[in-house]
């Protein structure tokens, strides 16, 4: 009886340790995606909108050209010069604004534009299958 009761408060206290070390995974209120494809994550704030606000907001934009009849055929992702920012829309919808913060250590925003332009094409296309999204 007493080996049974040790063994109980060995396995209680191994459960115990594995349940401690185990913890969720949550992803970061800031990250970017869609169709399974991780574009980025938004690490600053900008014109008095947190990261967090820009995020969600991006992600806002993205369900919403999701959710358009008219791009469910896909759309060019564009990618303009907007003074010192690069801005990238689908059609008539501006999804990201990218600033010369943003694009710190990366080059200029307008490049890292382009290439959030094209993570967002292949994740908009992966998420609407039959379509094509294109920068």
């Amino acid at each position: 009886m007493r080996q049974r009761t040790s063994i109980v408060i060995a396995l209680l206290i191994g459960a115990a340790v594995v349940a401690g070390l185990a913890k969720p995974a949550f992803a970061d209120p800031r990250d970017i995606s869609v169709g399974g494809v991780w574009i980025t994550r938004i690490t600053h704030d900008w014109a008095g909108v947190t990261a967090v606000d820009r995020a969600t907001e991006v992600t806002r934009r993205i369900t919403q050209v999701l959710s358009m009849p008219q791009f469910r055929q896909g759309a060019v992702v564009a990618v303009r010069q907007d003074g010192a920012n690069a801005l990238i829309s689908v059609g008539n919808i501006l999804v990201f604004t990218v600033t010369p913060r943003d694009a710190e250590g990366t080059g200029s925003p307008m490049r890292l534009a382009k290439y959030l332009a094209t993570l967002l094409g292949q994740g908009l296309t992966t998420a609407l299958p039959g379509s094509a999204f294109y920068f």
